[in-house]
């Protein structure tokens, strides 16, 4: 899951559920390494269609609401909603030229950060993008109206006032409270004129399709569940797309994904690896394929509101239960071999600034795990599963039906913890919709990826902060809400560094989630079309549409 207002981490379900600097690792044999989206780079020629297939329907389009904050939506709309500043393959940070001639803190006291907006940068019904547009995107992100649903107010919630000049060209943001994160801000920017008289507004104005456009692309139809296509927006002022349109098709699995290229139905996917799905991509002729490790991460989510994994022992019990090393080899490890076990939720394996942490769970103890729920009060019944007060500990796991790789995760995770007296049901939900169940706090474990931005702490703030707005698991820990509010503040990186590496050590102390692994991406793509490269950030496959193209002939 997904969402965030300033760029919050997204819940990819179906796929998986992100970070920071540095790369985890590189590519396969088609790769240039971790994190830098291998891929070609070629001459191309205009015109055109590609066919992506997208493993994770989209529900609504407003991926700033927690409702439809899904990777799989925020791959597409990269192309349709500006925002002023973009993730690039290699993590850096930069401010996107086509909408900012420049975007500058200007003061330290208030903190002031002023935007200069291109003079030619419009919506697609060529009103000015303006003023306005930020003002829009501040008030219904900074989280004073309870009854909009945003994904996070992280950064928005720090902003003072949001005022325009020269004619709506220049914004002029002041914080009440410093946010060192402040180029996180204004990312998937929605047209203020159009979105005050839209019928419902933020909240369902987008339950379909937008009909206008500031990006490169416009969504020109579209089948619910079934597929979406994009084509180039007339109005766009920057450089333009070669292809003529881009063909989603939505619903293919990694059962189905190999079948679709071998048959050309499909040019381009993204879907969660394994082992079966890379071995039969990696045997089609003219399917090139890429895998990264990016800014994402499986883990486990607990329900707080559950009366059993409200009580500690019961959650030391399940950590001491699991043996996370044999989940890894006997998942993701079969298809890449850097895969390992993942300790901390901030930074990931291979980041410079990882830090293993939760060393007392590294390593399964079923001795201590029962031990702990036997000091909770619970015993083992003649069933081998322990109870208390006559409820037995039956807890369900939930996650997208049908990824072979996360059911295979359930499978290990159910016989691990039956040996410690832990009764585990896989409750899956087919496809994406699932996400809905555990936005819902229907769940009681919950198996998915989070995925992360370069903005780490902004992007993990709404997730472990007291009401953090995707906290979904309801965690509380006030001294956590604290610690993120002052690396948030800080100027001084290395402090926020710091300050995020306790965050995780208090995280484990309460075992809010339990991490499995860094997630790989896998980027199989036809060899015909150039400049294909994977962004394993919240840009995905489709970051570089504009310079994707078909090969010129040989």
């Amino acid at each position: 899951m997904q969402r965030r207002g300033a760029k919050a981490r997204l819940l990819v379900l179906v796929s998986c559920l992100a970070l920071v600097a540095a790369a985890c690792g590189g590519g396969d044999d088609d790769d240039n390494g971790a994190g830098q989206g291998g891929g070609d780079q070629a001459e191309v020629v205009k015109g055109g269609t590609i066919t992506y297939a997208s493993d994770q329907q989209v529900g609504g389009f407003n991926n700033l609401t927690s409702k439809d904050n899904k990777a799989s939506l925020q791959y597409i709309v990269i192309n349709v909603y500006p925002q002023a500043f973009r993730a690039l393959p290699n993590f850096e940070v930069v401010m996107d030229k086509n909408l900012l001639d420049s975007a500058e803190q200007t003061k330290d006291t208030p903190q002031t950060v002023v935007y200069k907006i291109k003079k030619e940068a419009v919506w697609s019904d060529g009103t000015p993008i303006s003023a306005d547009d930020f003002i829009y995107m501040w008030q219904n992100q900074n989280g004073k109206d309870a009854t909009i649903d945003i994904a996070s107010k992280t950064g928005y919630e720090n902003v003072e006032s949001v005022t325009g000049s020269d004619g709506g060209k220049t914004v002029t943001v002041v914080f009440t409270t410093p946010f060192a994160e402040w180029k996180s801000l204004f990312a998937n920017m929605l047209p203020a004129h159009i979105m005050k008289t839209v019928p419902g507004g933020w909240n369902t104005g987008l339950a379909n399709p937008p009909t206008w456009s500031g990006g490169p692309f416009k969504i020109a139809s579209y089948t619910k569940d079934q597929s979406l296509t994009l084509v180039p927006n007339e109005k766009w002022w920057g450089p333009k797309p070669n292809l003529d349109s881009i063909l989603v098709r939505f619903g293919l699995t990694a059962a189905t994904v190999p079948q679709a290229l071998e048959n050309k139905e499909i040019d381009l996917a993204y879907p969660q690896p394994q082992i079966d799905l890379v071995q039969r991509v990696k045997a089609i002729p003219g399917i090139k394929s890429e895998i990264n490790y990016g800014l994402s991460y499986e883990h486990i989510d607990f329900n707080f509101k559950n009366e059993h994994l409200g009580v500690k022992e019961v959650r030391q019990a399940i950590a001491w239960g699991l043996n996370r090393d044999d989940i890894v080899t006997r998942t993701v490890k079969q298809f890449d071999e850097r895969g390992q076990r993942l300790d901390n939720r901030i930074w990931l394996t291979g980041q410079p600034d990882y830090e293993a942490h939760g060393q007392e769970y590294h390593k399964r103890d079923v001795t201590k795990a029962t031990g702990a729920l036997e000091k909770a009060g619970y015993t083992k019944g003649t069933d081998g599963i322990y109870a208390k007060g006559g409820k037995k500990l039956s807890l369900r796991i939930s996650t997208t039906g049908g990824n072979a790789l996360r059911e295979q995760t359930e499978q290990l995770i159910q016989a691990q913890l039956k040996e410690v007296g832990i009764d585990i049901t896989i409750a899956n939900v087919p496809g994406s919709a699932v996400f809905d169940e555990i936005s819902a706090g229907n769940f009681d474990i919950a198996l998915f990826a989070w995925v992360g931005t370069p903005f780490t702490v902004s992007s993990n703030k709404a997730i472990f902060s007291p009401g953090g707005d995707s906290n979904y698991g309801k965690y509380e820990n006030a001294q956590v809400g604290e610690m993120f509010n002052k690396a948030i503040s800080t100027p001084d990186s290395k402090e926020s560094i710091r300050l995020s590496q306790e965050i995780d050590k208090q995280v484990w102390a309460d075992l809010a989630t339990i991490p499995l692994y860094a997630k790989p991406t896998f980027l199989p793509y036809r060899d015909t079309y150039g400049n294909i490269r994977d962004n394993a950030t919240t840009e995905g496959p489709l970051w570089n549409a504009v310079e994707i193209g078909k090969k010129q002939a040989a």
